[in-house]
């Protein structure tokens, strides 16, 4: 979560540079490893901000304590309940931000992204409540490539700027033929299959990258405290395993486990279904954005579930304990990460796409 005092509005802005992964690379798989290797599919932890000029610019409060973290994740649900406490004897104003993954047009048009919601802007159903009590955030979507802002550019021409937007490709082909080539000229946009009645435009496609970040006006009262909580659902990237498993258990600290790897992924060969293959499923959560607020997390703790008991959960991040069938569990007081939570469950999965012609 993000926080400023209103009073610090800077005219400069930086962001977060995480990038969405597509669930699936079925077409470039290689491609896919490379870039999921780089890309969460959690977003960050809320953390503190200004409302700059150009944007939410993160910065550090040195007032507001964040008493409690409670986490849980699952490959379907993220959600999170923080209590913040105001250690001040004045009440501060602040703004508080939720930044979205990245989303890169170039990603979303080569490969097949699974996103939760249809919205264009709210893609992982982010919904919020403060003190049990239901909050609309404003909503900031930003345009960006390699890291120039480019959102004015993009409006002044009426290119919508989410490369999510369903009305985008047809606001470029309306844009004069001159136009159209300086933007592929400038690789804001691809045209692959230049019509020159104007009218078929399915071969053009951004090449920039959207920012969005939820944000909302906090009132936090003096010597006090405060329940945030929200949830969404990730997006999950993931492939099938097509060899021992070595290679994913080393690159998740998993080495001890392929003994289970094997019995696991020879039980999910035996079932013969069309289609069945064992995957990993992979992603992040960011933790190191809770440093922004004043002093460490007082008590944290985080349980994540998997699917089935059958499931088997690789992760570097020390100190989590499997408390149950299919369940984990991490509990930490004065908790200072220096570090971001990544996971990979390995589970069955159905690729939908395949039938017993094509296996």
């Amino acid at each position: 979560m993000l926080l400023l005092p209103s009073a610090s509005i800077k005219k400069q802005v930086t962001y977060p540079t995480e990038m969405l992964p597509s669930r699936y690379f079925s077409r470039i798989p290689l491609l896919f490893l490379f870039l999921f290797a780089a890309l969460p599919s959690i977003r960050a932890n809320d953390t503190l901000v200004t409302l700059a000029a150009g944007g939410l610019v993160p910065m550090k409060s040195s007032t507001v304590i964040m008493e409690s973290e409670n986490l849980h994740i699952t490959l379907h649900r993220v959600t999170v309940d923080y209590v913040f406490r105001n250690a001040s004897n004045q009440d501060i104003d602040a703004i508080v931000a939720f930044p979205m993954p990245e989303l890169d047009g170039s990603i979303l048009e080569v490969s097949p992204v699974d996103l939760p919601s249809k919205d264009p802007t709210n893609f992982m159903s982010f919904k919020l409540t403060v003190d049990g009590k239901p909050v609309s955030p404003k909503i900031e979507v930003r345009a960006f490539k390699k890291d120039e802002d480019i959102t004015e550019k993009l409006k002044s021409l009426g290119v919508p700027v989410s490369v999510l937007d369903p009305r985008l490709k047809a606001a470029v082909a309306k844009l004069p033929k001159v136009q159209i080539t300086q933007l592929a000229e400038q690789q804001w946009i691809v045209n692959e299959n230049p019509d020159p009645a104007g009218k078929d435009y399915s071969g053009i496609w951004p090449w920039w990258q959207t920012r969005i970040q939820f944000y909302w006006t906090q009132h936090f009262r003096a010597n006090s405290t405060l329940h945030v909580s929200h949830t969404y659902v990730p997006v999950v990237g993931g492939s099938y395993i097509d060899d021992d498993g070595s290679h994913i258990a080393q690159r998740y600290c998993g080495g001890a486990a392929l003994d289970q790897i094997k019995e696991l992924k020879t039980k999910v060969e035996q079932r013969q279904e069309p289609g069945l293959a064992l995957w990993w499923r992979g992603l992040q959560y960011i933790l190191t954005t809770a440093n922004n607020w004043a002093g460490p997390i007082k008590h944290f703790h985080m349980q994540i579930d998997s699917d089935s008991t059958d499931d088997i959960l690789l992760t570097c991040m020390p100190s989590i304990r499997q408390t149950a069938p299919a369940h984990y569990e991490l509990d930490a007081s004065d908790f200072h990460p220096d570090r971001n939570l990544a996971i990979v469950i390995l589970q069955p999965h159905q690729n939908q796409s395949a039938s017993p012609a094509t296996q």
